[in-house]
């Protein structure tokens, strides 16, 4: 915004628009929100570095000023003023580019959304819970969950953890209520975003994960085998893990 060392700061445009559009460029429940924000930081970091700050710009300053800094050639690719480059070198940079951001542009709105062809989808819409490292242990059932996709200010309202053998049989099920009072000292959480006890469910945020651990006598009886632990959301949506003993 001051234009001070305006090509090093496009390059951080550049670099964060890129990290927002990979890492969240899915989000958004009515519209390509974070997907916009990354392609508009990608569309304009390319153009700032090539243009660069002009007249009211502290780059500019500096230049009109003389100071000894924009004597330095690397002022040049980092600061302001004329790239040491031919033009017909700049022109194939200036078309490359042009082109690797249309080709960026259209992937990624392909892969997130299907907005190029085919059928339209949005990972904003359904939450998925992601369960990994699940085990029982003496009278221990522990994994962890890892909400992944879903809408980004709405949780997943999870009502039903239910552990069952290899013949579909009920060993140990816990239902809303159960999560609802659920102790909070057996939910490790990782991130901010903290997967708590709710009114009526257990709630899990976007981007939560936790290491859940339910205790139960029953547990230490079970002869060694393949067990299946399953989730249940509110809106219907199961997730399932196989748990070894």
């Amino acid at each position: 915004m001051l234009g001070l060392f305006t090509r090093m700061m496009s390059i951080g445009v550049f670099g964060l628009a890129m990290g927002i559009l990979l890492g969240s460029g899915w989000l958004g429940t009515t519209c390509l929100d974070e997907w916009q924000i990354g392609i508009l930081g990608l569309a304009a970091g390319f153009p700032i570095f090539l243009s660069v700050s002009s007249k009211f710009s502290i780059d500019y300053f500096l230049i009109n000023r003389q100071y000894k800094i924009t004597h330095y050639k690397w002022f040049n690719w980092l600061g302001s003023g004329v790239l040491p480059l031919k033009l017909n070198v700049l022109h194939r940079i200036v078309f490359t580019g042009s082109i690797i951001i249309l080709f960026i542009t259209l992937f990624t709105n392909q892969y997130f959304h299907g907005g190029v062809w085919g059928k339209l989808h949005n990972k904003s819409i359904k939450p998925k819970i992601e369960i990994e490292h699940a085990k029982i242990s003496d009278n221990s059932l522990s994994f962890q969950v890892f909400r992944v996709e879903g809408v980004d200010v709405y949780g997943s309202f999870l009502i039903g953890i239910e552990l069952t053998d290899k013949d579909s049989k009920s060993i140990l099920k816990l239902n809303g209520d159960d999560l609802a009072d659920f102790l909070q000292e057996n939910i490790v959480n990782s991130y901010v975003a903290k997967v708590t006890p709710g009114k009526h469910s257990m709630i899990i945020p976007l981007g939560a994960k936790a290491k859940i651990s339910i205790n139960n006598k029953s547990l230490t009886e079970l002869p060694p085998g393949n067990y299946q632990l399953t989730l249940t959301d509110i809106s219907g949506a199961t997730w399932t893990s196989n748990v070894i003993k």
